[in-house]
């Protein structure tokens, strides 16, 4: 159902669906209470309907009115199909009568992510780094790259005097979070030595549109 569906048109689809719905109710296992209530909705919103529709003699209060039961109704109608209508017992070809189109089962495609995240790690003591990354717009606050399902890190700790990993694979740990603020344990054993960590938005169900890794960042764990 269209979110902007003509006043006409839903006046139709409504009278048709409650039809529909109050038949077959009793075969498709939805509750009474709630078929009651549907009707009871459709009663209340059809006169209102009636009013506002007349030019010659609807007053702005009509307007208004129509204009806010319909948008309860409207909602009503959504959830009420959502809740009994997507069930087995309902063919598509029962949701067809009603107006209703199929649910959109296909995920849409999420394209390749083109940045890398923008990261910010603060030792908070006991051998933990609070972590916050950021898409590069937000400049105040923790933000997850809208095609991603969140932050893929790879790091290692090394003591003072030995070389960094040079690449992403040279690290011994991998950390994947789905939140853009999160802690790194490193462990109070490890105080003193210095996190490497490279970091990129990642995409589990589409690994190769995961963004690059970035250059790795550093800090002395407390």
């Amino acid at each position: 159902m269209a979110s902007k569906i003509r006043d006409d048109d839903f006046y139709t689809f409504q009278a048709n669906l409650v039809n529909i719905v109050v038949t077959n109710a009793p075969g498709w296992g939805i509750p009474a209470p709630d078929v009651a209530a549907l009707v009871a909705r459709r009663a209340a919103y059809e006169p209102l309907y009636v009013k506002a529709q007349n030019k010659d003699t609807r007053t702005p209060t009509d307007v208004l009115a129509h204009r806010q039961i319909r948008k309860v109704y409207e909602k009503e109608i959504q959830v009420f199909v959502k809740a009994y209508l997507f069930n087995p017992l309902v063919t598509e070809l029962d949701r067809k009568s009603m107006g209703i189109p199929p649910r959109d089962v296909e995920p849409t495609p999420r394209g390749k992510i083109e940045t890398i995240p923008v990261v910010e790690l603060i030792p908070i003591g006991g051998g933990d780094l609070k972590c916050g990354c950021r898409v590069t717009r937000d400049q105040t606050r923790p933000s997850k790259h809208p095609l991603a399902d969140g932050v893929e890190v790879k790091y290692t700790w090394v003591p003072k005097g030995e070389m960094p990993p040079e690449k992403p694979e040279d690290c011994k740990n991998t950390l994947f979070s789905k939140k853009a603020q999160f802690i790194i344990h490193c462990g109070p054993g490890n105080a003193g030595e210095t996190f490497y960590g490279f970091f990129c938005w990642a995409n589990l169900s589409i690994p190769a549109n995961s963004g690059q890794w970035s250059n790795f960042i550093k800090v002395v764990i407390a």
